[in-house]
């Protein structure tokens, strides 16, 4: 069975009477396909679950199942040079013709949701850590959160928001450091000497991608508004902290653009957070808002504005965030908060003034004087993501470079609603 981009499909039947050949048309609505072939008056409803990017089980009424493999089209080129795999970028890794992103929630406790491109996979979400398997409540105040996106088992394109721990150094403690040991843990939180941001995020990149070979950073960022931002909101607090010789709450952000090669590939990757050292009350530092976002690297520009749609489009459950406020999590969630709320406006502000500090806020670090708008992908000077943009009444988003394309006529996006929202790129 071949289903093809303009709505119609091919279907060969074998019989004891040869073969014959079935042609009609198919629209997809949610889980239902629907095809009508030619000379029939009403559709077929097919179940349809898509197992992953390339394969969709259909069930019919008879309640047989067969699976559908997407099958790439046959190419002109050079032969592949025997005993020897060519490497090409997967069709994960392409720059899609049409991207379409749906809202779906972070499955685990509905605490979020975000727009995920259609075909990727989730993985993780929300979690509770128990006091008494960790030893103490260091770690069971409030929620944690370890969520990704990713456009493949493989995770060849992704964004991986980390949890934040607590962790226990016990510098300013007379007693604690002679009776717990690095590696032990200390009311819940593991004992381990601060590291800085940019020691934290090394020891990520060592652990999370042990295969990596060939690493090189690229460029560092200090994130220093966000620092700026979180020292002067703390200032009451610390003001107290001092008042009763205590140290002061200090905070330390940073970003690392990344290059490796990764199973013959060359990747391109990500990593920021902040790190909150509050060892001087609390006997604890902290990892706050630590992500991971990567592609290939040859394609790392392409997939840079589709990635910041992604990563500004969570939108937080107000009844989740209600429920946890009223518990003894507030600190923690509003810091969290705190820290992503500040980056946004970090990013609008750069925006207005229209700054060229060497890197992109929120997420990529970029070349001097460049400046995307992450909700469009428009890059100022440059060539926008896409050109044209949809939206539905389901609150999905449709963005094309076809001019003159209108899903509303169009095979598997037919019946959903569309209406033209923007043109990404100013007409001509």
């Amino acid at each position: 069975m071949e289903f093809r981009p303009d709505g119609t499909f091919h279907q060969s039947l074998k019989s004891g009477d040869g073969t014959q050949e079935v042609r009609g048309h198919y629209a997809l609505n949610g889980g239902s396909l629907q095809m009508l072939p030619d000379g029939h008056m009403l559709p077929e409803q097919i179940k349809c679950r898509f197992q992953d990017a390339d394969t969709v089980a259909l069930t019919y009424a008879s309640r047989e199942t067969i699976l559908a493999r997407r099958v790439q089209p046959s190419r002109e080129s050079s032969p592949t040079p025997s005993g020897a795999q060519a490497e090409s970028v997967s069709d994960a890794a392409r720059k899609p013709e049409r991207l379409l992103l749906a809202r779906v929630w972070e499955p685990n406790e509905i605490a979020f949701s975000i727009l995920l491109p259609w075909g990727w996979k989730i993985a993780g979400g929300e979690f509770r850590v128990n006091a008494l398997q960790m030893h103490g409540p260091g770690n069971s105040i409030a929620p944690k959160c370890d969520f990704g996106l990713k456009s493949d088992d493989r995770g060849t394109v992704m964004i991986r928001w980390l949890p934040n721990w607590n962790y226990a150094d016990l510098t300013y403690s007379r007693t604690g450091a002679r009776f717990f040991r690095p590696g032990q843990y200390y009311e819940g939180m593991l004992v381990k000497p601060i590291l800085d941001a940019r020691q934290f995020l090394s020891e990520i990149m060592t652990k999370e991608r042990p295969q990596a070979s060939d690493l090189r950073v690229i460029s560092e960022d200090p994130m220093s508004e966000v620092t700026a931002a979180l020292t002067s909101q703390a200032e009451a607090i610390n003001a107290s902290f001092r008042r009763l010789n205590q140290a002061p709450m200090r905070f330390d952000s940073r970003a690392m653009l990344v290059e490796y090669t990764e199973a013959g590939r060359r990747f391109r990757e990500v990593l920021m957070t902040t790190i909150i050292d509050n060892r001087g009350t609390a006997l604890q530092w902290s990892n706050e808002n630590t992500m991971m976002i990567r592609a290939p690297a040859d394609v790392f520009e392409t997939w840079k504005p589709i990635l910041d749609m992604i990563q500004l489009s969570r939108e937080v459950n107000p009844q989740w965030l209600a429920k946890e406020m009223a518990t003894q999590a507030k600190p923690a969630l509003e810091t969290e908060q705190r820290i992503d709320g500040l980056r946004i406006d970090i990013l609008e502000s750069r925006r207005k003034a229209n700054l060229t500090a060497g890197y992109q806020p929120l997420l990529f670090l970029s070349s001097p004087a460049e400046y995307r708008n992450p909700f469009t992908g428009q890059l100022e000077g440059g060539t926008p993501a896409f050109r044209f943009r949809w939206v539905n009444r389901e609150g999905e988003i449709l963005y094309t470079d076809e001019d003159g394309f209108d899903p509303n006529h169009f095979g598997q996006y037919m019946g959903m609603g569309w209406r033209r929202s923007e043109s990404v790129q100013p007409a001509r």
